[in-house]
């Protein structure tokens, strides 16, 4: 229960969610780097991505700590500031291939401060225990939803 709490004292931490600014496209470029090198990282390398991607979810700066929310999404923003998000299934290669990396880097002492665990919980809608078993049995159910794209 405590992870709920966690999860939502993160996103509401955020103020003015709706009146954010769209993530700038820097920021959406450099997690579009990160997230497509986990798979290729090994060791310190690894861990600086996971680090440096955690750092931007978790960064207060308006236009930056949404981008790993919305790295599998095309993002609209209507007159009034609500946003619309629709699947970006271009981007289900990277993720299939990215999230078993941030499962694998699940460290079940560290709980709640894992940082791969915060990362996961903003790429997808739901909020499993920073347990990596539990995500284990989380990417077997559920990862067909992160199928890659296939070639035309």
């Amino acid at each position: 229960m405590k992870f709920f709490i966690v999860l939502l004292f993160a996103v509401l931490g955020h103020s003015a969610w709706a009146a954010d600014p769209v993530p700038r496209k820097e920021v959406i470029e450099r997690v579009d780097r990160l997230m497509r090198s986990l798979p290729t990282l090994t060791g310190e390398a690894r861990k600086q991505g996971i680090s440096d991607l955690y750092e931007i979810a978790r960064s207060k700066e308006p236009g930056v700590w949404d981008a790993v929310l919305y790295f599998g999404y095309n993002v609209a923003v209507s007159a009034d500031g609500t946003r619309t998000l629709s699947p970006k299934p271009e981007r289900n290669d990277v993720l299939s291939k990215a999230i078993p990396v941030l499962i694998s880097a699940i460290d079940d002492a560290e709980g709640v401060n894992n940082k791969a665990w915060w990362i996961l919980i903003c790429l997808q809608t739901d909020c499993p225990a920073p347990k990596r078993a539990v995500w284990e049995v989380w990417w077997k159910e559920g990862s067909k939803r992160f199928a890659p794209t296939p070639a035309r």
